[in-house]
This record gives structure tokens, sequence and C-alpha cells, in this order.
């Protein structure tokens, strides 16, 4: 049988954990001597050689590195897989991403405490941070594969840390429980997400979801760098973050060691109140999310229903976090005893077939397509498939449009977006799709080239009815079929994934 594995590829660290009969640790990685629990996101180039992890982290504290990032999954998160990464010359994100997972194959393999049986075949499942657009949920799959691990799976962060929130709690969720679900505050190294999860009968069921795409806690290394007097690099950012990880509750007086010069002491009242938009932007998020769980019937506003609000992530360990969303929240605050583990303890629980995690994902982000109005000019929003869209019968969605046309050519332009405004229109993270081209005059039907042709207005092809198709697969990829009914003639196009 092959080793399953849950891996959270996060900002900041990578953290595995393993099916193990019945339980969950994580895993251990000999470096040198040293004993880690995780693998950090850097990168970079000493002398024309791409380093990732913890060779890439030596490089960058001895100042050898010619170039480097500090946080690979949130320099590719919007990139296309074929661009360039921004400060890796040369490096394009799908192969910084595959290098990357490929080392921790390789620590997996030949440095860590996993027993690995004999025919090498590692199962993972793994997540993504739940506002994720949909090139990080193709790259992050298609990394995976090409570094050699199977995946089995891809989930969403917060979902993953409310199985682990259930699986700890189990004797407080039987079947008489009052309570329904879990609201997950995930504060990571650069995403922030906060999604609430049904706990009903060990069915996980994303009910909501909100988010920030760029905002975590290489935002509070940044702060505190500045707060010091200096511009951010890779280097000194990566000394706030140690520095930032020593706070305690209690700490008056924060040392950071700028390796150039003295260290400079902060006064940690004054990094808290620099944080305190960042944190206030998370905590608007969170009250969103409840507001719209009366949409699914659920009353916010009663805490029995309330399993809590779970808070996972790097930057959750942040004390000025905490301390906010305490005087917001109050007692239904529970900061997991792991929060840079609990997503890939969850994702190891969710792989783990003895579980009997029975996982239902709803759609993160809305779609749709830019039409060609009326007029030469005007351009059409329909919104195709609906943030927080799930399926009732686990089967594919199927979505439909019927219609007359009044150009020669159906030119569809899909994007993805976080959110609609009041009219409809796509706003927040708008991530665009590829352009579709589908002869609606018949005379170009036998074309494949459509994109250099005029595109007139065809009044008179109003005679002709249009059938378009749209098939949301179970695995969140997504793909048209598009006819000409009067004319007999169609043309079927892959579009993607969306989760």
């Amino acid at each position: 049988m092959a080793t399953r594995l849950g891996i959270d590829y996060g900002t900041t660290r990578t953290v595995v954990s393993v099916v193990d009969d019945g339980r969950h640790p994580i895993a251990a990685f000999d470096d040198g001597g040293e004993f880690r629990d995780h693998i950090p996101g850097i990168a970079a180039l000493v002398e024309g050689e791409l380093l990732v992890g913890w060779a890439a982290a030596r490089a960058l504290a001895d100042g050898t590195a010619q170039h480097a990032i500090r946080s690979i999954k949130r320099a590719t998160a919007t990139l296309p897989a074929d661009a360039p990464v921004p400060g890796l010359p040369g490096i394009t994100a799908l192969a910084l991403v595959t290098a990357f997972l490929a080392d921790v194959r390789r620590a997996i393999v030949e440095s860590s405490n996993v027993e690995i049986d004999a025919d090498g075949i590692l199962e993972v499942m793994a997540a993504v941070p739940a506002s994720a657009a949909s090139c990080q949920r193709w790259s992050t799959l298609e990394a995976l594969r090409r570094a050699g691990f199977t995946p089995i799976g891809l989930i969403n962060e917060p979902t993953a840390a409310a199985i682990e929130f259930a699986h700890r709690h189990l004797g407080e969720l039987g079947k008489k429980s009052p309570k329904r679900y879990v609201v997950v505050y995930d504060l990571g190294g650069g995403t922030f997400d906060t999604s609430a999860v049904s706990l009903e009968g060990r069915r996980f069921e994303l009910l909501a979801s909100e988010g920030i795409g760029h905002l975590g806690g290489d935002d509070f290394d940044e702060l505190i760098v500045r707060a010091a007097g200096r511009e951010p690099t890779p280097a000194l950012l990566e000394r706030a973050r140690a520095a930032k990880e020593t706070l305690q509750p209690s700490t008056k007086r924060l040392l950071v060691d700028l390796d150039d010069g003295p260290a400079v002491t902060l006064d940690v009242a004054d990094v808290y109140r620099r944080a305190e938009p960042l944190v206030a932007q998370t905590i608007a998020q969170t009250e969103l999310l409840f507001g719209r769980l009366r949409e699914r019937g659920i009353d916010p506003d009663d805490p029995r229903e309330l399993g809590g609000i779970y808070l996972v992530g790097g930057g959750a360990s942040f004390p000025a976090v905490a301390r906010a969303l305490r005087a917001r929240f109050g007692r239904k605050l529970q900061l997991a005893a792991q929060p840079f583990a609990a997503t890939a303890v969850g994702l190891a629980i969710a792989a783990d077939p003895d579980a009997h995690v029975v996982l239902r994902e709803a759609v993160t982000r809305h779609f749709g397509v830019w039409r060609e109005g009326d007029s030469g000019d005007d351009k059409i929003f329909d919104p195709l498939i609906g943030k927080g869209t799930t399926s009732e019968t686990d089967a594919p969605i199927v979505v439909r449009r019927r219609y007359r046309p009044t150009h020669a050519i159906g030119h569809l332009r899909f994007l993805e977006c976080g959110s609609l405004d009041d009219g409809g229109q796509p706003i927040q993270d708008l991530v665009p799709w590829k352009d579709v081209y589908f002869p609606y005059d018949p005379a170009l039907a036998d074309r494949v080239e459509l994109a250099s042709v005029p595109n007139q207005r065809r009044p008179d092809l109003m005679t002709n009815e249009i059938a378009e198709t749209y098939t949301f697969a179970l695995d969140g990829t997504i793909s048209v079929l598009i006819e000409n009914r009067s004319r007999g003639y169609a043309r079927s196009f892959d579009l993607g994934a969306l989760r």
C-alpha cells in the first residue's frame, strides 16, 4: 500500500502529517543533525543554482544568495504557470513550486521519520486557501504530480482545520450536540481565510467563506522591520519573523537582531498599534461571514450552535490577533494546540479511509463571462456559477444558457472574482480566464481561428438558436459545449479549474 500524507504547503512553513494506523503525527526532518517540524518556503539563487527550503534559508542568512524570496507560495499565488517569478531571474512560477515540492518529497523519503512503503508511492491530500484563484489550485496539483507525489484530493485550508478541530473534540460533537458549525479563522503567512464549516453528521460542508488574498504574518514582519527604521529585505524580514515568534502575551519589549548593526529594541505596544488596521480587516471579514450564515438557515446569534472560533495558521499566534479577537468574540475563541500544524493534521485525517470523513466543499469564488451586448461596444457580465454553490447530489453542476445572437462571432471572456457588487458586476480579486470564440455565423462554422476575424453586428443571425452547456465537474474543472442548434454544429472547450 502507498503511504498517505497530508501536506500543508504553506507561505512560511510547509508541514507534513502522516496517516499511521489511526494516528496522524507530524513528520520530523533531520537537517544536518537538527530535527525540524517543517520546511521553510524560501527560495534563493546562489551562483545560478536554485536552492529551496532549508538550503535557501541558510543562503539567505549567511548572505551568499544573489537573489532570494522568502515566500514561494505568496510570490507565485496569482501568477500563470509560465510567468517569471519576480526576484528570481529565469525561474517560472510552476518550475519554482515544482522544485520546492520535489525538495519536500526528497526530505520525506531521505531524511524524515516517515516510514515509506517499498513501492515508494506517496499519496497526498493537499490544500489551498479558500480564496485561492484557479491558477493557484491548478499549479498546486500539477506541481505535486511533477514532484513525484500522487494527489488524491485538494480541499480548502479552513475545511482541513475544521476536520482537525472536530477530530480533537469528537466527545463534544455527538448526535445530540447542538453545535452545528465551527468558524475557522486561518491567518497564515500570506493569506487570511475565515470559513464556516458544518459539523453535523461528520459531513464537513463548507457553508460560507470570506478572505483576503494578501494579508498574513508576512505583513506583521514588514511592519516590525519598518518600526525598526529599516526598509524590508528578505533577510531582514526573516529576522523580524524570528523575533516576532518569541512574543508572549506579557512581552513588553521586542529585540530585533538586524545582523549588520546593534539589535533594535521595540516597544511591543507600538508594534501592536501598527498591526491594528491589519487585524481589523480580518475581523471585518469574519463578521461578514457570520452575516452570511443566515442565508444557510443558521442563527449566528445563537451561541449553542457555534462549536467555536478556531484560530489556526502562523499569524494566529501573534498576540495582537488573539487580543483583538477576544475583545470582539469573547469566550468562543479557541487557539489550535499546534496552529502551524492543524491544517496538515486535518488533511491527513481527510486522507485516512478509516476516519470516514465526508467532505462537501462549496465554490469559493464567482465564475462568469463577459458577452457582447446589443451594440458593438457594450459588454454584459453573465454570472454562471455563484460563490457558495454546492451540488445537492454530489454530481457535476450543470448550467445552461440559450439565446439568439446579434453578432457574427461569439467572443466569450471568462473570469472569476471574489465578490459581486449590488448590480451583479464582478469586483475583488478579478482573475481573467481564457477567451473563447464561437462562430454564430454558419458561414464561419469550419473556420478554426476566429480571433482575427472582424466581429460585425448581424441582426439577421437572430434566426439561429445558440445553446451553451457548462459542466462543473467534481474535481473543479469546467467545460462548455456551445451549439448552433438551428444549423447543427458545435464546439467544446475545456476552460480550467475553479474552487
